[in-house]
């Protein structure tokens, strides 16, 4: 004998379902069984789907942490070529720089050879007695060798040496002082030419400048520097 666990009724033998209330009890455990089925398949689908969306987040953390890591290798080696670069460019600047200064410097003493000996020839071909002859060629060599002087005061610190070596000389002091300037005038252009990709222009009013110099110094005259030769009371 069965009773209907919902109202208590009597429920025949055969029969699922309560006559009262049509309560079954078989029905409810499948329906139960089912719903749990379903909720359990719900909940591992959930898990699996959490599962997906932790493991697309770690491979994208670990995509952008490889591509974090080449961004940084990147620009490291972009500052090492650039620094890299910069030295050879300094360098490069440097060696131009000492070859126009050789030049500058090769060439003067090659004026300053070729007046010392049309000079020389001028006192042996003007020579009178010994005695004045000799006097006129110590004074000849004197003043070859303060026009050597003067001409090398326009190469990059030689204007200290007719400083020292002939101060009462008004020749040789006025254009160590012109060198002096143009010594100054060239650190102040190097200063620019870091700053600026200008160099090789700056290079070339250095140039422009020492060429004038020795100029005057071959011709004699005691002529300013253009533009720089009266900056400064000295």
């Amino acid at each position: 004998m069965a009773y209907c666990k919902s109202c208590g009724a009597y429920i025949p033998d055969g029969l699922n379902a309560c006559l009262a209330c049509g309560f079954d009890e078989g029905a409810e455990r499948a329906a139960a069984a089912a719903a749990a089925q379903k909720a359990a398949a719900d909940k591992a689908a959930a898990e699996a789907a959490e599962r997906r969306r932790e493991e697309a987040r770690a491979q994208n953390e670990d995509m952008r942490q490889v591509m974090e890591r080449h961004r940084r290798l990147q620009q490291e080696k972009n500052r090492q070529w650039a620094e890299q670069e910069k030295e050879r460019r300094d360098k490069q600047a440097e060696n131009r720089q000492w070859a126009q200064e050789e030049y500058a410097r090769r060439q003067a003493q090659r004026e300053v050879e070729a007046e010392q000996r049309a000079r020389a020839q001028q006192s042996r071909t003007q020579a009178g007695p010994s005695s004045q002859s000799g006097s006129a060629d110590q004074q000849g060599r004197s003043s070859q060798g303060n026009t050597a002087l003067a001409a090398l005061s326009y190469i990059s610190f030689f204007f200290a040496i007719p400083m020292i070596a002939t101060p009462k000389d008004e020749f040789a002091m006025f254009h160590a002082k012109q060198g002096l300037r143009l010594f100054i005038f060239s650190f102040i252009l190097d200063l620019i030419g870091n700053l600026f990709p200008i160099g090789w222009l700056l290079s070339l009013c250095r140039i422009y400048f020492i060429f004038k110099g020795i100029s005057a110094v071959l011709a004699g005259k005691k002529e300013p520097l253009p533009y720089i030769g009266n900056i400064g009371n000295f």
